[in-house]
């Protein structure tokens, strides 16, 4: 019995902990998508809004929180992580991300569309 609910227990944990983790990889993505955006995308969300404010540091801050907490679980967080990196002009440590990257098996369709984004943006900057 007491077995059983242990296990259960650190199930649960894990489960919450993923959890975190992607969310702080959605907000880390979301981030990089907006510093993406065209001056001309972004004056015109300005029309209807207050554009938010956020920085390549900021993303980075996130995915490596999201890696602390679920470490080289996602592949979309290790290639996002490294792509920060390289905006930031940290190349070092952003081969590492993408390499860590690269080296995942795709799982799902989504994998495999972030693992060839992830070999286009290494060839094209490394």
């Amino acid at each position: 019995w007491y077995q059983r609910r242990v296990r259960v227990r650190v199930r649960k944990q894990w489960y919450q902990r993923r959890v975190r983790a992607d969310s702080m990889t959605l907000l880390g993505a979301w981030h990089m998508e907006l510093l993406e955006l065209s001056w001309v995308q972004r004056n015109f969300i300005s029309l209807f809004c207050t554009f938010p404010n956020c920085s390549y540091e900021q993303a980075l801050e996130l995915f490596l929180r999201a890696e602390q907490l679920a470490p080289a679980v996602s592949l979309s967080n290790s290639y996002l992580t490294g792509k920060a990196c390289f905006r930031l002009g940290r190349k070092t440590e952003a081969k590492r991300f993408l390499e860590q990257a690269l080296d995942c098996h795709a799982v799902t369709k989504e994998d495999q569309i972030v693992l060839e984004e992830a070999k286009r943006f290494y060839n094209s900057s490394f």
